[in-house]
């Protein structure tokens, strides 16, 4: 087993160390660290980092802006144990520990990009925006990812996926969970959840835009219904007459074929989402239809 640093998001994006069990580790903006860090707001010896019977442990060393753990502040000079995924966070950077963050954080991360809706006038507050925005993302992942993992069937899964997207992203007015049947295809159960009371309920989605997703395992994102560049012309017009401004919809796809679609959207914002709220659905989709799969594969 392979114990790894990467840093997820700052200078040195991507940038690994091998840890090996028993030895400690320096991280800090000073050169002779055994992981040098580019950032003004970490110290030149921020924490370290020890692997010990397969667990990590990091120790702030007395560092000027602190050492983060989620949203705890570690003490200095105590070590503290850290779960592979969660972000740990120094200055404006965000380091994550284990294969987990390889395979499954930083490909989110990478094709995120930034994550400001702020202009660039103050670089230094975009980047703490951003590095804030970044954490939330990164936790709520590993703690859906866990959920997700636990639950019974498909059903509880759907739930979880739901209610933990509409209270992140809120400039959601409805968000929908679509789960079609493994054999034949067909809607068999929706479930959702709107800001706003919903009169009919066969409406509380696009059709259109489901089914396109659905039969393409493709995402699409029509950012501004006003305007025609955002892909398929009959699926903006279906958007215009349902007074919906911008939607998303992501298929729910894994080994054994299409199992649904997650569908979000917003009634009034032009605009409403962005490129970054795509990658975080699309990678969702993916770890629940791990899930259920794997709920699948223990019913027999």
């Amino acid at each position: 087993m392979e114990h790894m640093l990467y840093i997820l998001v700052g200078k040195g994006q991507g940038e690994s160390l091998k840890l090996m069990p028993g030895r400690e580790y320096t991280v800090g903006r000073h050169s002779e660290n055994d992981l040098s860090i580019e950032d003004d707001n970490v110290s030149r010896n921020h924490f370290s980092i020890q692997v010990i019977d397969n667990n990590y442990f990091i120790t702030d060393l007395d560092s000027r802006n602190g050492t983060f753990i989620g949203e705890k502040r570690l003490s200095p000079g105590i070590a503290a144990e850290v779960r592979e995924g969660i972000p740990i966070v120094v200055g404006m950077t965000i380091i994550g520990l284990g294969e987990v963050c390889k395979s499954c954080l930083k490909p989110f991360l990478g094709s995120a990009g930034v994550f400001s809706e702020m202009s660039e006038e103050d670089t230094d507050d975009i980047e703490l925006y951003r590095v804030r925005n970044t954490k939330m993302n990164l936790e709520f992942i590993y703690n859906t990812t866990y959920s997700l993992m636990e639950s019974k069937n498909t059903r509880e899964i759907a739930k979880k996926l739901l209610n933990g997207i509409f209270n992140l992203l809120l400039r959601i007015d409805r968000c929908v969970i679509i789960l079609t049947d493994d054999e034949t295809g067909e809607i068999r159960y929706i479930i959702y959840r709107s800001r706003k009371p919903v009169d009919d309920p066969t409406l509380v989605y696009n059709r259109d835009l489901v089914e396109y997703t659905l039969e393409r395992n493709k995402p699409l994102m029509v950012k501004d219904t006003a305007i025609f560049e955002d892909g398929d012309a009959k699926i903006t017009q279906s958007l215009q007459l349902m007074k919906i401004s911008s939607a998303i919809s992501v298929p729910i796809a894994g080994c054994y074929g299409i199992r649904g679609a997650i569908y979000i959207d917003s009634l009034e914002s032009t605009n409403g989402f962005r490129s970054s709220d795509l990658v975080l659905l699309q990678d969702l989709c993916v770890r629940a239809a791990l899930a259920m799969d794997n709920v699948s594969l223990q019913q027999f």
